[in-house]
Parts: C-alpha cells; structure tokens; sequence
C-alpha cells in the first residue's frame, strides 16, 4: 500500500486554450431568505443627512497622518477612513443611531469611543491615540458583516501593511512565518511550491481569500508562492474551522488578504529594488477617494536569475479595487486581483539520504496564472437592516513542461452570495443568507480510457446563519451554522471506457461554529500594573471535499469529505499600562474520515484507489508578546509547541504503512517560534526579525511517497534551523526613501523541504517615493 501524502509540487499556472469555461455552463437556483423580506416589509423610513468628522491625534494633540479611522454600527463595520496630513477623517450620509468609532496608527494602543448621531446633525468627535501595542483592529475573516478582532472568540491575528513593510516581506508566505501556530514550507528557491500548516491541519485545509475573492483549486490545494505584498493593507489568519462561514476548505484556517482601498487623500507611489542572484522587483500604486469615490490600484514584478540552472523567476501581480455610494443607501465595490508567474524547475539537489540524485533537470518549467473578480452591491434598507450581495469568479490554471511529457490543470470557481444584516439591537446582530458555489476543474491526469482529459464540476448550494449578541458590556457570543447541500454532477460510463461511471450525488453537511469573548478585567493601569484580562474560546468543525484526483482518477466517485472538530481557549493580558500584550492559547483538533490513497502500480497509474481511513490529531500551545517599552522601540515575539499524532484506520488498530500509529504528520514542526525588534528614531528605522523551526519528519526529495512503494528508505528527519534577517530604512527629503534588507545574514545551510535548500546570505536594496510625502 502506498500512503496518501498531499504533494507539496502541485503543478501551475498557464494552460493551453481549452474550451472547459465555455462548456460549463450551469443553472443558478436563486432561494429568497425570508428574513430579508419581512425586515423590507417594516423597514422605517430613513434620513441620511447625519455626517461624523473629526481627527485623531497624539499624546501631545499632534494630529496622525495616515491613521485609519472605522466606523461600527455597533457590532459590524460600516466604513473605513484614512486621515489626511492633518489626521482628519469624515464621513458622510449617515444614518441616525448609535455608532463606535475606533482609531489605530502604528506605535498607538487603539483609540474606540461611542458616538450617537440624530437625524440630520453635524458632529465632531475627535480621537486621542496612547503610546502602546494594544490594538483593535476590524477583521472580515472570523465574522460576517465585520467586527473588533477583541470581540471576536476565535483566535485571529492580523499583520498590518506598516508590519509588512518593517520586515522586507515580500510576499505573504514571509508575512505568515511570524503568526503563532502557522507552519511555512518552501520548496527552496523563488517560486517554489509553498505550503501552509495550521495547528497541525493539511496543507489543503486552509481557505484562502483575495477581497473576499476564494483562490482555492478544486479540493482545496493552494500554491503561495504567487502572493506579493505589493497592495496588501492587512493579512488576517484566523486560525480555526470556519466553515460554518465558508463551507468547504476552511477546516483548519481562513487567509484573508485586504488589499489596499481609496479611503483618504490622494497617494502615489513607486518602488524599485534589486539584490542577490539578479533580482530585480518594481512595483507602482495609487489610491484616493473623491466626492465618495474609492479608487486603488498596485501593480508590481519580481524576477530572479537564481542559483542553479534551470532556476529562472518571474511574478507579476496586480491588484484594483472601486468603490462608490449611490445616495447613501447604495454601496457599490469591484475588485479585482491578477498574477503571472513563470519558474524554472531544477528539482531537488540538496540533501539526498537514498543517494538517487542524477542531474539537475535543465528543461521542466511550472507557469500559472491567478485571477479573481469581485462585484458586490449593498443596500442599507432601513436604519437596522442591510441586505448585501456579493459574485466572485476566479480562475487557477497552471501548466507544467516536464521531459516526461506535459500536463496542465485548469480550475473555476463562481460564488453567489446573499445575506440580511439585522441590527436586532444595540446588542445583538443577526445574519443570514444564502449561497450558490460552482468549482469544476479539467486536468490531464483526470482523464477516461483513452487519456483524453473531461470535466469535473462540483456545486454547492447553503444556506447560513450567525448571531452576534453580547449580553453585557463585556461578553460577546457568536454562535453560527451552515448547511450545505454538495452536489456532483452524475457522469456516464462512456466518458471512462473501462472505469465505473460518477452517479449523480448529494452530500448533506452542516457544520456550526460558537465562539466567546469575555473581557475579564478592564482598566490600563499604570508602571507594572496589569492591565485589561480578556479571554476566549472557541468551538466548531470543518469539512473539505475531495479533489478531483482523489475523486475521479483514483476511482472512487462515493468518497465523502474529510472532517475535523476543533476547540480552543485563550487569554489576553495587557500590562504596563497597554505597552505590552501576553496571549497565551491551547488548541485541540480532531481529524477523521481522511483521504488515503492506496495501491497503485508506478507503470499503471489507475490503479491506484482511495478511500476515508485515516485519522489524526493535533494539539498544542501558541504564546505571543508585543511590547513597546519606549517611543521608538518595539518587540514582538511569538512561539509554538505543536504535539501531532497519527492514528489508527478505521476498524484497524494500524496505519497505513510505513506509518505507525503516534508517529507525527509530515512536515509539521514540534516546536516554532519567532522575533521582530523595530527601532525608528526620527528619520531612520532599523529592524532584525528572526524564524526558527525544530525538527520535522519529511519524504525522500527523488520519488516522495513513490519510495515506499520501492521498498526504499522513505521517512527522514529533517534538522531544526533558524533564519536571521535585518534591515534599515532612511527617509530622505520629501517622500523618497532608501532602503536595504540582508535575508538569512548567518548564511546557514537549511531546507525547509528535504532536499530543497533555501536561499544562502542573500541582500536587497532599494528605493521609495510617496506623493504626498509625510
């Protein structure tokens, strides 16, 4: 028998033309949610005359450029706002009610007030920002409609563009090494397969977001290699199942990437950098909001010559986001992401325990193209209800050049979703609505009898639903479900030959989702006080369906989704007067009804077959401390002990050989952790950041799994390592800065893939501009 192992070499991006688009043609059944209409029917008239303007302003009342300013009505985010040069912000057409306001700017503790607003009133509220690391910021990723991450009972984390901009990432694999929990792998070089591993969960159990835009391939696999920093605001990881929000893929994480939007002055600028193994990155950006307009826009490349043969790089990305009112009531948004890139294949020529190592491949290349479109409409229909619709497509096609012939696989996915946003109350919030998932994928190797490639459609039908209710002014409860109604496609005998046909099928899941915040202690406290106590816990289960290998081409068509039961409990403790944060959170997950592939013949692929056998466990500790002790110095810091555990398949008291039952999962690290230190006084910013990770089980690089079919020594550890990285920047005379980053300064020797070496002491350089300069 051979293990199932989720290939961390997925194949890329662009296929040749194929006319899968063009015969995928389906019906779209649309359910009416009954909340919605009956809330349309008592809908109160509305004046939307009211505004809120103000600014935001240091400890000593300077005013904070840049600052971004949100708006709550209380329980969900309404709007964004970025102050100007003079730390304004405004915003326009209001409805009367009772808002929150909360303000955050890098180096501040986050700033949030209650405001009322009647009916056609004008008024200022200003905002004052403390020296601190306690912050509250949005996120869209953990709760529907918006909402305080400190509100929020799942454990989320959110690394923000100043961050990001700190550290040199460059893209968001680098921005996700320094969030407690996350496991990052890459193959070696630029544009390596790159996998993510949270709290032990599947590389393909992470739903992946661009503005609400799902990437996923059909199965759930996600290659971030692609991703670019250039445009990103913020990246949120929630780490825990959120299906009861996403349905299918989000079982052990959700990534949301928020690009940048038009929500201040007008700001332009452009970036150029070069460093080691010829490469080159440039990246231009524009944003603005006039007359209730938003407008954004990046586009960026990156290229390497790398450092063997065959190790070439090219990634281009862009990124556009619009925004417009119409009369208040009407919010229009588009969105759009795009990315090309085009990477050498050398193979692997590090470390090589079995000794099979012949020569680099000099002639395989991957090439894939990304692209996501988003419309979304919204209607604030009465002063406590808004109905929102959202439609995103997005392709992920990849084309793979091989000496062994070449392959491709091209993969779509349209979303329709609607809900009803209900301000119940003050305190309380409820949403519910309905949507329409269509994913369908053509391969090479999911093909009948004659080897020519068909397609595999799969849809989606759900309805969902979360309450936000917080009972008292320091306990929220979010508490949600989803019912989803899977639905493949019945497929005749004669598109296999020889192979049994896929019968028409439907798959009934529902999956919920509860989680708690509870601030214990309230009050900042001053020297070594301690400060605000919130804790939090959450609950819920995950499901991912199978991929089309595992479904069509392993001959199975019955196979049902894997499923996970999750828990966690945390706790957040500010001290020294909101100069520093310690959180602290244990985790627990349950994985069953797993994927193996079984059998199989290396000279005739389709015998091979799979089936839901496999169970495994995960728990483990994240611990996180931010401290600010002066003005311009800033520590993160951030460590994870991960206990993984294979177990035994169904009805057997063994694993599937040559895995033994308490071995640990691939790849996963028993123990990670890392550091940031930022220091910025007046014009010039100095950083050093750090990663390591222990030891991990790994595959033989050659043949992987393929090796324990051979009889071959196939499980090796591979070492524990740690990266060093620093950096400076120095702003010049109006809006230019110079910048420069060494990666891996301590030039060691590591491979986050067995058998793939990651780059040696490598360097960048590069210069700013920004118009308006600050």
């Amino acid at each position: 028998m051979l293990p199932h192992v989720r290939s961390s070499s997925a194949l890329k991006p662009s296929p040749p033309p194929s006319d899968f688009r063009s015969r995928a043609g389906c019906r779209v059944r649309l359910f009416a949610f009954p909340v919605g209409l009956v809330m349309l029917l008592l809908a109160a008239p509305l004046s939307y005359a009211s505004s809120l303007h103000g600014a935001v302003l240091d400890p000593q009342s300077r005013p904070v450029a840049a600052a971004k300013v949100t708006l709550l009505s209380p329980l969900n985010a309404v709007e964004e706002r970025s102050t100007d040069a003079t730390g304004r912000y405004s915003f326009q057409a209001l409805a009367p009610g009772r808002y929150r306001l909360v303000a955050e700017a890098a180096g501040f503790s986050t700033a949030a007030a209650e405001v009322a607003l009647r009916a056609r009133q004008d008024q200022r509220f200003d905002l004052h920002l403390k020296l601190g690391v306690a912050q509250q910021q949005v996120v869209v990723s953990a709760s529907l409609g918006g909402a305080l991450a400190s509100e929020v009972g799942s454990s989320v984390s959110v690394v923000s563009a100043q961050q990001m901009d700190n550290r040199g990432d460059r893209t968001v694999f680098d921005t996700l090494r320094d969030v407690p929990g996350v496991a990052v792998v890459q193959s070696g070089r630029w544009g390596g397969v790159t996998s993510l591993f949270v709290r032990g969960g599947e590389s393909d159990y992470n739903l992946v977001l661009v503005d609400g835009i799902q990437l996923n391939q059909f199965g759930g696999s996600f290659d971030f290699a692609p991703l670019a920093t250039d445009g990103v605001e913020r990246v949120e990881v929630t780490r825990s199942p959120e299906s009861a929000l996403y349905g299918t893929n989000a079982v052990s994480s959700v990534v949301d990437i928020v690009s940048h939007r038009g929500d201040g002055p007008p700001r332009f600028s452009l970036r150029e950098e070069a460093g080691s193994f010829a490469s080159w990155r440039i990246g231009a950006g524009a944003s603005g909001l006039a007359k209730g307009f938003g407008w954004a826009a990046e586009a960026s490349r990156l290229d390497s010559g790398g450092v063997v043969a065959n190790d070439q790089y090219r990634n281009q990305s862009a990124l556009l986001s619009l925004s417009y009112p119409a009369g208040g009531r009407r919010q229009f948004s588009f969105h759009f992401f795009g990315n090309a890139g085009d990477a050498g294949d050398p193979g692997p020529y590090g470390s090589d325990p079995d000794h099979l190592f012949i020569r680099l491949d000099t002639y395989s290349r991957d090439k894939q193209n990304l692209f996501g479109y988003a419309f979304s409409y919204s209607e604030q229909l009465s002063a406590r209800f808004r109905q929102v619709t959202t439609a995103t497509v997005s392709t992920n096609n990849s084309y793979f050049r091989s000496p062994f012939g070449d392959s491709y696989s091209d993969n779509l996915r349209a979303v329709l979703n609607t809900r009803s946003e209900v301000q119940v109350s003050n305190r309380d919030f409820l949403v519910g609505g309905f949507e329409y998932n269509r994913e369908q994928i053509r391969d090479t190797y999911i093909a009948d009898a004659s080897n020519a490639p068909f397609l595999l459609p799969r849809t989606t039908l759900a309805y969902f639903v979360e309450n936000r209710w917080a009972p008292g002014s320091r306990w929220t409860v979010t508490a949600g479900a989803r019912a989803d109604d899977i639905r493949t496609r019945a497929l005749s005998a004669d598109a296999f030959g020889e192979r049994p046909a896929i019968p028409k099928a439907a798959i009934r899941q529902v999956d919920p989702h509860v989680a708690v915040a509870w601030l214990a202690r309230d009050g900042g406290g001053r020297g070594w006080a301690v400060g605000a106590t919130r804790l939090h816990a959450s609950f819920g289960t995950g499901i991912r369906m199978p991929s089309g290998f595992e479904l069509a081409f392993t001959n199975n068509p019955r196979l049902k989704p894997e499923r996970s039961l999750s828990f966690d409990a945390g706790v957040e403790q500010h001290l020294l007067g909101g100069r520093a944060v310690l959180s602290a959170s244990y985790f627990y997950n349950r994985f069953k009804d797993q994927i193996e592939v079984l059998g199989g013949s290396l000279t005739n692929l389709s015998t091979f077959t799979s089936a839901n056998l496999g169970n495994a466990r995960a728990q483990g500790l994240e611990a996180s401390f931010r401290w600010q002790p002066t003005p311009a110095l800033q520590i993160d810091t951030g460590y994870t002990f991960l206990q993984t555990s294979i177990l035994a398949l169904d009805g057997t008291d063994l694993a599937l050989a040559p895995f033994r039952v308490g071995q640990p999962l691939l790849r996963r690290p028993r123990t990670s952790g890392f550091y940031t230190i930022v220091w910025n006084r007046k014009r010039l910013t100095l950083e050093s950041g750090a990663y390591f990770r222990g030891r991990a089980l790994d595959l033989e690089p050659n043949l992987g799994a393929y090796a324990c079919a051979l009889d071959l020594p196939c499980l090796f550890e591979n070492h524990a390592y740690a990266r060093v990285d620093g950096g400076f920047s120095f702003r010049l005379y109006r809006g230019f800065e110079v910048y420069g980053r060494l990666y891996n300064l301590l030039d060691r020797h590591f491979e986050e893939v067995l058998g793939y070496p990651a780059l040696p002491l490598n360097f960048a350089a590069g210069i700013r501009f920004q118009f308006p300069g600050e």
